[in-house]
């Protein structure tokens, strides 16, 4: 006879499954919170292009990744773990002792993606924060959750629709009120990385100029926000279909 303890992790593993087949609409965030997390890992931005996710790792072996930015999975996606990767992550959390470690740790290279991982158990949770100085074990604990972020088999639950703007917005463009002391042809050069390119001028006089940019290489509001802080740009907003509608 198998162990009380083997067959609650069959019935968490069967349920799991069915949670997913019975689903027949795409799931949501809202969905998933509704389920227990066990660990989770958040990728954030670095000075290049790494990719920017947050991959959850739920009670019944469900994983969802939520990709934000330079990745090839825009959006929400899930899969179901195997029995034998999800006791893996499990026995290697608990072996790792997370509270034993600090909070966050100092990095020394500045530039690379900072890295959160938090461990969820018995009703608390601990996070460990940081880069390049993390412990050895945490280090390690990234590479688990890193391989199942990068494995295939993942569904799209939801798609990138218009990037969680309203429907009347264009993502990939702005309407910018720039200076009159700079060339707009000179200054889009500043933004290669971004494919920032010149739509056109609203009018022969306007301040006004519409750019387009590629939301694979920043998201739209990081972009927005970018362009804001140019020194520059006097005021700048997502361009609305309307609105182009109505200059043509």
């Amino acid at each position: 006879m198998l162990p009380m303890k083997t067959i609650q992790l069959l019935i968490l593993v069967t349920l799991g499954f069915l949670f997913l087949a019975a689903t027949c609409r795409p799931l949501t965030t809202d969905d998933l919170n509704k389920l227990e997390p066990r660990m989770k890992m958040f990728k954030g931005p670095c000075f290049g292009s790494c990719p920017v996710y947050t991959l959850t790792i739920y009670e019944n072996g469900i994983a969802s990744y939520e990709g934000q930015r330079f990745t090839d999975r825009m959006g929400l996606h899930t899969k179901l773990l195997d029995r034998t990767t999800y006791q893996a992550l499990l026995k290697a959390f608990d072996e790792a002792d997370m509270w034993s470690f600090q909070n966050a740790y100092k990095a020394q290279i500045p530039d690379l993606a900072t890295v959160t991982i938090t461990y969820y158990k018995d009703g608390e949770s601990k996070a460990v924060k940081g880069k390049d100085g993390r412990p050895a074990k945490i280090v390690e604990l990234d590479k688990m959750l890193t391989q199942i972020a990068e494995s295939s088999g993942w569904e799209q639950q939801t798609d990138n629709g218009n990037y969680g703007l309203s429907e009347d917005m264009i993502a990939d463009e702005l309407l910018v009120n720039l200076s009159n002391q700079v060339d707009p042809n000179v200054w889009v050069i500043q933004y290669a990385k971004q494919d920032l390119q010149i739509v056109k001028r609203i009018s022969p006089n306007s301040p006004y100029w519409v750019f387009r940019f590629n939301p694979d290489r920043m998201s739209p509001n990081d972009m927005l926000a970018t362009i804001r802080r140019d020194a520059y740009v006097l005021s700048a907003e997502f361009n609305r279909r309307q609105a182009a509608q109505g200059r043509r």
